[in-house]
């Protein structure tokens, strides 16, 4: 007895998209990156001599929209400035708020200074606000980018804002994800040095 030709079809219909997925090549896992981890020898974020880090409470990192998620973001500024990319086969290991706070709260620890979170922090402590503005790489041409931050600090005493500045930095990366999280790396680290001296000239204490 022949088989039915619908039966055929579907037999011939599975047998295609078996050979299409045995010749089809799997997608490369995703890489995940974090910031790293700080060494023992780098002397980034550490007071000058003689001075004194203030006690401090960190407020939870506020984000654009844009930033709340894992991926790793880029602009093509020689095509278009205003459109944000992400990229398909990296990801941050935390949103960058979190990436951010994490390395803010051990270098500022490192550095001598005691600094709690505001949900933990004592009612007599003057609370940093952090709103991040940028996280991403910017590239000019297609093989020279920059890894670029921008944040706006806050510190307050109760009610009264003691403080507000606003800090950016970049540093020149490469033309991939990789080198653009070492990049981002060192540029946090040297934002968070020059919030660390900035919060060090306060009156806080």
């Amino acid at each position: 007895m022949k088989p039915a030709p619908i039966f055929k079809l579907a037999l011939i219909s599975a047998l295609c998209m078996f050979l299409l997925a045995c010749s089809t090549p799997a997608a490369p896992p995703v890489q995940m990156f974090d910031l790293g981890q700080a060494g023992s020898g780098d002397t980034t974020a550490i007071p000058t001599a003689g001075s004194r880090l203030p006690a401090i409470s960190l407020a939870d990192i506020s984000i654009s929209p844009s930033l709340d998620s894992n991926y790793m973001l880029y602009r093509l500024q020689y095509e278009n400035s205003q459109q944000t990319r992400s990229y398909a086969q990296h990801r941050w290991s935390m949103t960058p708020a979190q990436l951010l706070a994490q390395r803010f709260k051990m270098r500022f620890a490192a550095a001598g200074g005691v600094i709690v979170s505001a949900m933990d922090g004592a009612a007599s402590l003057p609370v940093l606000k952090i709103d991040l503005d940028d996280f991403s790489q910017q590239f000019s041409s297609a093989n020279s980018s920059v890894a670029r931050i921008s944040v706006r600090a806050s510190v307050f005493k109760g009610r009264n804002l003691v403080a507000q500045q606003s800090f950016v930095q970049q540093l020149d990366a490469g033309a991939d994800a990789p080198s653009g999280a070492r990049a981002m790396a060192a540029a946090s680290d040297a934002l968070i040095q020059s919030m660390t001296l900035w919060l060090q000239g306060l009156p806080l204490n």
